[in-house]
Order: structure tokens, then sequence, then C-alpha cells
């Protein structure tokens, strides 16, 4: 006790010191010191996997951070001394985190924050928390007050029962006790508090390496609260010598950290956390320089322009779909495979352009481009000429200001007098390993199955393509999966290990599908699917959105009436016949690149409710999202979980190659695989597509002009 609080002491002496080296994180997979948290939080648009072990647990967390104020991990803690019913170390909890952080604008204060650990469960595992961290030159200091599972041996009087004597308890269980998925509110900043407290002391000299010493409260018996409990080395390896804990953290740039350290006084930990930010590129930038060639197609003036033109947008993977040229103004419309960003494309087609126009001898007074995707113009942007110069670049507030945006009508380019001829039907395949997993059974954290695949696109026409997924299995351990979740619904989605069981060894047909996108009318679109839908369910699937070019709110009606598939992914089907019913609302809100959606419905096993998911997206692609949904089924009928809900990201692949690229690769989480509120696991959905077809979408890119 004496020892604890003369390190606090100590700390609390050297908090007028601040450091300006990278955060790292700690053994929960949270940015902090050993054990405790800090009050930091990783660079913005970052996904990091920490992983944890020490003599009697083993912990995996992915820690996102979707703003530079906040951070949000999933985890996984798997002990090795625990009875999982007459078996030890099958025990398994998981749940999330969540930090919320404040830097103010003054030097001299230092940053704040409030977490929630493991806030939506049965509140086994619930503390709460408030830290600071000041950091000056090459220390950092961090102190705190937590609740819950934070109180060790020497709590204190909760300071926030001066305000409402309910704070001053804390009850042994929730109200949601085995009711797992609840929010554990009742129990929140409530009973007796610890503090804790520690430093980071950079290394002088040694490059991106720090020792950290902390004092934590935390009691190692706290987590052996569940299965059939605490074996008899429990009361070995948990026991615990020493509140003080310290170690070296060695940093690599920003790609993550490693941290050796000694706990509890008897003790060694290992933490391995590897990463990025997708705010930053980690490509060497490519400056736009495009193949323009003047070619001799032995045409007319106008045709041979025309060619030219077709030729050399190809080449620079900018595909003309059409081009009109009259009285010295030139309208065209493109398709980009590989861009997100509307400017980078529009403009470079511009530029092009103009330059195959002077090529050919042809002064313009006036240039559009025009975008088009599955057969419908979305938008249309109108250059000054003068701004297309990759010699002298322009403020972007100026490009901006000079350019003109506007709506389209959808088939408006089918006036233009150039219409290149295209081969229909178009033919796309791509092979591509195969990896097939299942995350979050309680008797091993991930089964994974590995394969190859192919991906096929057939196009008919504009508007209409055939849609591919084939598969062949070469490995997998999904055998060795032999629990069944209980469930008082219709099997929906408890049956997925099934489907991939039967697949273990022959090949699967993951997507069958014919799909049909259109634009009837101006800022309507439609879209019709009918085959093999998804890995579980075929049948049609309609959608009908409104997205008013110059709003940031947009809504569709969907439609589906769909069968369940055989187990083995092939030709027949089950018996289980279903039609799900969805009104979306979604919108976009540019100053934060929050778009949050709502949809209300009818789900795959009969149940009717509404889905919440809030995202934060940005130009590059890159996408963190939460969500959680409500229906009329109850948490028995529910299951363990209670309720729907989850995380995911996406990450465009981009930032890792050389050129541009559309291709993104996501992960999606639940706490729990149960059958209610579940939807179709559509490809394509239309309330999620159509990126930089908005004014506000456009806008918010001139940055990126002849990028």
């Amino acid at each position: 006790m004496k020892c604890r609080n003369s390190l606090i002491l100590l700390i609390v002496a050297l908090c007028t010191i601040e450091n300006t080296y990278g955060s790292s994180y700690n053994s929960l997979g949270q940015t902090g010191l050993v054990n405790i948290p800090s009050a930091e939080v990783h660079e913005e648009q970052s996904i990091f996997l920490v992983l944890s072990r020490n003599n009697y647990t083993k912990l995996g967390s992915i820690t996102v951070t979707p703003f530079s104020w906040m951070e949000a991990s999933y985890f996984y803690y798997r002990p090795d001394d625990l009875y999982w019913g007459s078996r030890k170390g099958l025990y398994l909890d998981k749940g999330f985190n969540v930090k919320f952080s404040y830097k103010p604008k003054s030097l001299f204060l230092p940053r704040f924050a409030l977490g929630l650990d493991d806030f939506a469960g049965t509140g086994q595992f619930t503390r709460e928390y408030i830290a600071s961290t000041y950091s000056f030159n090459n220390i950092k200091f961090t102190s705190g007050i937590g609740w819950g599972k934070f109180v060790g041996d020497s709590p204190v009087k909760n300071p926030l029962s001066t305000i409402d004597k309910r704070f001053g308890n804390r009850a042994s269980a929730s109200a949601n006790y085995n009711v797992g998925g609840s929010l554990s509110y009742d129990q929140w900043f409530r009973g007796p508090a610890a503090l804790f407290a520690g430093f980071e002391i950079n290394v002088p000299k040694v490059k991106n390496l720090s020792i950290k010493i902390e004092s934590d409260p935390f009691d190692y018996f706290q987590f052996g609260c569940c299965g059939e409990g605490l074996s008899q080395e429990s009361f070995d390896k948990r026991v615990k010598d020493s509140d003080i804990n310290f170690g070296l953290s060695y940093k690599y740039k920003n790609f993550g950290n490693i941290d050796f350290s000694y706990i509890k006084g008897n003790s060694w930990n290992l933490t391995f956390a590897i990463g990025f930010s997708s705010k930053k590129s980690h490509r060497k930038k490519i400056d736009f320089k495009p193949r323009i060639e003047n070619n001799e197609f032995n045409q007319n003036p106008k045709n041979e322009f025309y060619y030219d033109l077709l030729d050399n947008l190809n080449k620079n993977k900018l595909f003309l779909q059409t081009a009109s040229l009259k009285k010295e103004s030139l309208s065209i419309t493109i398709d980009s495979e590989e861009h997100f960003n509307p400017i980078i494309y529009l403009s470079r087609a511009a530029y092009i352009a103009k330059k195959v126009s002077e090529f050919n001898g042809i002064d313009l007074d006036g240039l559009d481009v025009g975008h088009i995707t599955r057969g419908a113009q979305l938008n249309k942007v109108s250059f000054q000429l003068a701004d297309l110069n990759l010699e002298e670049r322009y403020p972007d507030i100026l490009i901006k200001r000079n350019s003109q945006v506007t709506d389209a009508e959808p088939d408006s380019y089918t006036q233009h007098e150039f219409k290149p001829k295209i081969n229909f039907p178009l033919f796309l395949f791509n092979i591509s390993p195969d990896i097939r997993t299942h995350v979050g059974s309680p008797e091993k954290f991930a089964y994974i199955g590995i394969g190859a695949k192919i991906t096929s696109e057939i196009q008919i026409n504009r508007n209409m393509v055939i849609y591919s997924i084939i598969g062949k299995s070469f490995y997998d351990n999904f055998d060795k999966k032999i629990s069944t979740p209980n469930t008082l619904l219709s099997p929906v989605r408890t049956q997925v290990v099934d489907y991939l069981q039967q697949t273990s060894d022959d090949f699967y047909i993951t997507n069958l599908e014919i799909e049909n996108i259109w634009s009837p009318y101006n800022n309507i679109y439609a879209k019709l699917s009918l085959g093999y839908l998804e890995a579980m369910y075929g049948g049609i699937a309609t959608e009908l959105m409104y997205k008013p070019f110059d709003s940031n709110l947009n809504m569709s009606l969907e439609y589906n009436y769909v069968q369940k598939r055989s187990f083995d992914q092939k030709f027949s089907f089950l018996d289980y016949k279903i039609s799900t019913k969805h009104f979306n609302v979604a919108y976009y809100e540019p100053k934060t690149n929050i778009i949050a959606k709502w949809s209300y419905g009818s789900y795959l096993a009969g149940d009717k409710g509404y889905t919440l998911d809030l995202s934060r997206k940005t130009p590059s692609g890159w996408k963190a999202g939460v969500f959680f949904s409500n229906t009329n089924v109850s948490a028995i009928q529910f299951g363990e979980g209670s309720f729907d809900k989850g995380f995911y990201f996406h990450i465009p692949l981009s930032i890792f190659s050389k050129g541009y690229s559309k291709n993104v690769r996501g992960f999606r989480m639940r706490t729990m695989t149960r059958d209610g509120a579940q939807q179709l696991d559509l490809r394509n959905r239309l309330i999620d597509s159509f990126y930089g077809s908005s004014l506000t979408e456009i806008n918010e890119n001139w940055s990126n002009f002849l990028d």
C-alpha cells in the first residue's frame, strides 16, 4: 500500500511534463500503458489487431478509431484456468469497449477520456473510468479513477455519491444478469472507486523505445466468474504480489507496438499490436501523367477526333461512353472502374479531352464531363479550360468556383452524337483465394476454411449483369465445431455451420444471379436481382430508391422473396420460404462524414422491427460502423445476446497499391449469431451504393482535382 501511494505521489510530481511521440496499445487492446488505459486514442481512421498473453489468459482485440476523439474495440478473452462445464480452458468471453477522448486547446491542460469497458453484457466484466493524460517532451503521465472491475483491495469513496446517493452502491450483478448483450447501465459509475496512475518515459538515444510504469488496482480474481469457475491452479496464477506493473514498449512507426511487461509482481505479459491508419496512404504517390497520343484513324475530321478521344481515355482506364461536339463545345460521359473519388476521374477525363482537342486542331470554348454508372447518368461537371493545367495549379477553392456541378437526366447521354459500339456480352473473370471464417464460437475463437474461387461478371448490356462466385475448398476445420445455438425462432442464420461443413470437400456456389439496375426517372433508381443471392438464400430481390442530387437524404423500398438453399450450396432448396420488406432511410452528414441509416420492416425469421446503422465513410473508401436492431422478439426468444448488434469496417486496397482501385476488404462481427433481426446479405444494395453521385459528395473532393 505504501509502495503504491509513493509511486502515485512520484507520478503526480512529474505531471508538468509532456511527450510528443505516439501512443501504444495495452494488454486489453486499448491505448494506454501496461494494463491501465490512457486518455489518448490512436490516429483517426486506424484499425489495429492487438494480441496479449500471460501465464493465465490470452486476449485478442480489434480496435478501431473512427474519429480523433473516439476509440472502439471488440475483444475476446480466454482464460486457461477456468472450467467450462467439465473441461478447463474453454470459457470464452467477448464484448465491446468504447473510449471518448477530449483534448483542450490549452497546452497547459491534459487530454481527458471517459471509457466504458464490456458495456453490453451481463456486467460481469463491466468497468468504467475517467482518465487524464498529460505529456511533455519525453514523458507522459496518466492518472484516473475507475469503477467496477477496476476496484481491488484499496477502494475509495465514489466522488459521484456526493451528487446522488445512488452512485454509492453497485449491485453484485446487473438487473440484466444472464441476459447477455443487454446494457448494464444500472451499474455504470456506481459503487466504490479506485485510483490508478502511471507514466511512460522515452528511453534517451533509443528511438521508439519507452519504459512504462503504472499502479494498477485491478484484482485478477475478478475475471473468474463464469462457467464452473476457478480451478486449483487459478489460486497460483492469479494471485497478485504487487500493484506495480512495468515494462518496455517498442513502437514501429505508426504500424503498432510490442510490449514486454512484468505484471502483478510475479508474471510476465507480452502484447503485440499491428495495424495502420487509412488516413495516410501507404503507397508512393504517383503523379497524374496521362498517356496521350495523336493517332491516325483515317476518318473524317470529326470522327477522327472521336476515335482519338476514345482511344486516349481508354488507355488511361477512363472509359468513354458517349461524346458530342457542337460549336466548339464538347460533352462526354465516362465510367471508371478504379476511382471512388468523382473529382479524380472527372477532372482527369476533362484534361485528356482538352489535350486530344488540341491535337486535332479544335479550339474548345466549353467542356463538360458526365458520370455514368450502370447505364444511368448521375451528374455532370462543366470545367473551365484554363483550370485544366498540370504545370500551373490553381487553388482548389478557385477551381470549385469556376466549375459548375449539375444534375442530369438519366438517359440524356443517349442524345449524344458519338456512341462507341460495345460488343456485348462482356466477360470478366477473376481467380482468387477464398478465405471463409466462422468467428465467435464458445469452443474456439475462429474456424477457418481455405480454398479458391472464381468470380465472374457477364455484362449483357449497360444495365444487366450475370454475377457468380464458385468456390472449391482445400482445407478447413469446420467439422471441429460441435455446439449448436439453441433457438426459439426459425433457424435462418444459426445453421451457418451446416453450410460450412457441407461444402468442406466439394465445390460450392456462393452467388449465381442476374442483376439489373436502371434509372427510370431523374433521381429514381431501381434494382432487380434473381438467382442465388447469397450463400444461404436464393430467390428474387427488388429495391426502388429515391436519391435527390442536391440532398444528403435518400430512401428506398426493398422487397425480397427467398427460399433457403440446401446446405451443400449447389442447386437445390430446403422448404423454408419467406418474404422480407424494408423501408430504408440514409442521411449523410458531410462535416463528420457520418452516415446514419435507419431501416424498418420484416426480417428473415418473420420478426418485425428496425435496424439503426451509424458509420463513417471517407472519400478514400475507408469505412467503419456499428449497428443494432430491435424487433418484436423478446430477449428470451432471441437467446444469448438479447438483441442483434455488431460492428464492421472496410479497408480500401488502394492505400497499399501504386494506382487507384475501388476494391475494398471488409470485416463484420456480431456478438452472437442468432436468428432475430437477420437480413439478406445482398450485394449492391442501392441505399449503400452510388457514392460520388450527389452534389455534396462531389464538392467535398475538389482537393483531388487532377490528382
